[in-house]
């Protein structure tokens, strides 16, 4: 029952990431660690979803913006061993409070735009400076490897943004793929990485692959309004299950 909990969670976490651009963390990192009662969760979802950005990376990744996503890795680098030292030297009560509150009050602002959106209003698209998505990288880097999570801060900025889905969720991508390579070698270094870990990960790695193609296929039929929709109700969700699960 365990092992088929966790292999419709991959998918379905897979296949909401390759759509959106963000997710898996939200979902696997929720259930998984509900499921096997063990920080190893985290890790587990670090390799699978390092493995399914990679194979997505590489059939979405001329949609980024150049500019964006080197301005955001240049945060994340500073947020990486931040997020490494909380988790494994704090108690991650404090950040996961913080998170949660950060995500429902940019939610709330996502939800008031489309509203006025409705009604005829003119959106007000936040600022694209550099010194901004550097600091949203650094909130996602401190994400990445302290809760294996580093979409929610980039997709909440972006997605009021004035850009189009394509480079929405080509960006996540990309940054979350160096995002978990770097969490995967941090891990690895100073925290170490299991025998069973490994195999569990690769286990769920092909069926990752599989919800990676269902989701990149559905994306297509998913018009702008709808996927800022989506977006809006997974960042929610995050928040309230961040908030529930303190």
């Amino acid at each position: 029952m365990e092992w088929t909990f966790l292999i419709l969670t991959t998918f379905f976490a897979a296949t909401l990431q390759a759509a959106t651009g963000f997710g898996f963390g939200l979902v696997g990192v929720t259930i998984f660690v509900i499921l096997l009662q063990s920080t190893s969760a985290v890790q587990i979802v670090i390799i699978v979803t390092f493995a399914m950005s990679v194979f997505h990376w590489l059939k979405i990744r001329s949609h980024a913006p150049d500019h964006l996503v080197k301005k955001i890795m240049l945060g994340c680098m500073v947020g990486y061993p931040i997020g490494v030292l909380i988790f494994s030297n704090f108690d991650l009560y404090a950040l996961k409070l913080s998170v949660a509150l950060l995500i429902l009050v940019v939610s709330a602002q996502n939800l008031f735009e489309i509203l006025k959106t409705r009604r005829g209003g003119t959106p007000n698209f936040l600022p694209m400076r550099g010194r901004h998505f550097a600091g949203v990288g650094a909130v996602s880097g401190i994400m990445a490897s302290a809760l294996a999570m580093p979409g929610p801060p980039v997709i909440a900025y972006l997605a009021q943004c004035e850009l189009d889905k394509n480079a929405i969720r080509a960006t996540v991508i990309t940054c979350s793929t160096f995002s978990y390579g770097v969490a995967l070698i941090l891990q690895a270094s100073f925290i170490g990485i299991d025998t069973t870990t490994m195999t569990t990960s690769a286990i769920l790695i092909p069926i990752a692959l599989i919800g990676t193609l269902f989701g990149d296929y559905i994306a297509r039929f998913i018009n702008p309004t709808l996927f800022k929709n989506i977006v809006l109700v997974v960042l929610l969700f995050s928040g309230l299950n961040m908030v529930i699960n303190l």
